[in-house]
């Protein structure tokens, strides 16, 4: 009888090991998240704002790190030091924003224009109260949404 407990045992251990091993091994080679193909949550750009200023604990478990297609008016279009486009998108805050790199730059974007854009949203920044600086909600790895 003790024989038998011992070998159920390490047959257990043995299966618990190639389980973990194969979850392992299937999480590291699953790659990136296609953003482009995706579907996102549909938000517009003032509410997500508000969302994160409002309550920014309730709003990082709801978008953060999730696909989302945020709408709203284009505030600046720029180019960061990777010559990535990062666009800014208004807020009804003033000088806070949605702040998106884009994957892919678009020669056509232009300030005043209505975009949607989809990408993976990574929380609020801290700003600088001190300085009246408000921080932006970012979103990277963004794409233009058709």
């Amino acid at each position: 009888m003790n024989g038998n407990i011992k070998k159920t045992i390490w047959s257990l251990l043995l299966l618990l090991l190639v389980g973990f091993g194969a979850v392992g091994y299937y999480l590291f080679n699953k790659g990136p998240v296609d953003v482009k193909n995706s579907n996102g949550k549909k938000v517009n750009a003032v509410e997500l704002y508000k969302a994160f200023s409002t309550d920014s604990i309730t709003a990082q478990k709801k978008y953060s790190d999730k696909i989302l297609e945020v709408k709203g008016e284009v505030n600046s279009v720029t180019v960061n030091r990777d010559n990535n486009q990062v666009v800014t998108i208004q807020t009804s805050t003033e000088a806070a924003f949605i702040n998106c790199t884009l994957e892919e730059n678009d020669q056509w974007l232009r300030p005043g224009e209505t975009v949607s854009i989809k990408g993976i949203c990574s929380g609020i920044g801290q700003g600088e109260p001190d300085l009246g600086i408000k921080g932006d909600v970012y979103l990277s790895r963004c794409f233009l949404a058709k």
